[in-house]
């Protein structure tokens, strides 16, 4: 009775055991089958005219100009900006996947009416508000009217690119961008169902600032180098490249995260995109002009780009 019971006893373990490794084996042929159907279909493509036709070796980051100091003034002698974010759907993804981009314009880029209405927006998130917010909507109806390409649009996409930040363009479309455009970087995002949120407003770190401070990379190969004290700074937190693109662990989202709050020093809390950012960024520490430790994206103040001619050696040329 004993012996009868034991080996019926084994094979019921046995079976049960045999099922477990078919659930499991199932789940992680499932998770891998997932992964690969996200990164094909869900991933923002970035558009093709915003990349580089070429990854050769002495390809450049296209800076669009000399880098400035984080406190330049701008032409008109006013150097604060309205630092937004734009959320678009991702099409056939049922409302469940989102896109962000961060878009940063000066205050005269709006009329009075206009800069009237995000002056109001932004005492709600001022530290003495009675309820501090994160961010605040802005009513389309608002927004819409905004047609000056007076603004500089910071977004990121998956692309066959391997150049530091090949993928976030940064070309005339992308330096003068309208608020009320519903353009984004990507092909697949829906540009009709955009919305806007203000984040904050910040003096003396432009779009194109920030770009910089995102963008200063930090690869050994196509890289621009930055030098600050005689120190290469650090990557910010990527390189933003179209291949170093990942659906969950490096998407546009993460990019966005490390806009706001690794250069300006805003919240990266996004407004209800669910499984599309999941991930928090942590900012490189690094030692400011007044020598004080901080975690964030300096903007560089002196470059330097190196132009790799061969495996082994490195040409340095300094920018004018």
């Amino acid at each position: 009775m004993t012996s009868s019971f034991s080996r019926i006893y084994h094979r019921a373990m046995s079976i049960m055991t045999s099922k477990a490794l078919l659930l499991a084996a199932a789940a992680a042929a499932a998770v891998v089958c997932l992964g690969s159907f996200a990164r094909q279909n869900f991933r923002g493509e970035i558009i093709s005219s915003s990349l580089r036709s070429s990854t050769r070796s002495d390809e450049l980051l296209d800076t669009t100009g000399p880098l400035l100091p984080a406190n330049s003034k701008s032409d008109n002698g006013d150097s604060s900006y309205f630092v937004f974010l734009q959320k678009f759907p991702l099409e056939n993804t049922w409302g469940l996947l989102f896109h962000t981009e961060v878009v940063v314009c000066n205050r005269h880029a709006f009329d009075e009416d206009f800069i009237t209405v995000l002056d109001s927006l932004a005492e709600k998130l001022s530290p003495s508000a009675d309820e501090k917010v994160p961010f605040v909507q802005v009513p389309e109806e608002q927004w819409i009217k905004q047609s000056e390409s007076k603004c500089v649009e910071l977004g990121y996409g998956g692309g066959p690119c391997t150049t530091p930040c090949c993928g976030s363009p940064h070309r005339n479309e992308n330096t003068n961008y309208a608020l009320n455009s519903r353009q984004a970087v990507i092909s697949n995002a829906v540009g009709e169902e955009k919305q806007l949120f203000l984040y904050g407003k910040k003096d003396g770190i432009s779009g194109m600032d920030a770009y910089r401070a995102v963008c200063h990379g930090q690869n050994k190969r196509n890289m621009m180098a930055v030098i600050d004290g005689g120190d290469m700074l650090p990557k910010c937190v990527s390189n933003w490249s179209g291949e170093d693109y990942n659906p969950i662990t490096n998407n546009c989202n993460t990019y966005t995260s490390t806009v706001l709050k690794c250069v300006y020093g805003l919240s990266d809390q996004k407004p209800n995109l669910g499984v599309s950012d999941m991930v928090r960024v942590t900012c490189p520490t690094e030692k400011s002009e007044d020598g004080e430790i901080t975690q964030q994206c300096l903007i560089p103040t002196q470059t330097v780009i190196n132009i790799l001619r061969n495996a082994d050696g490195v040409e340095t040329k300094k920018e004018e």
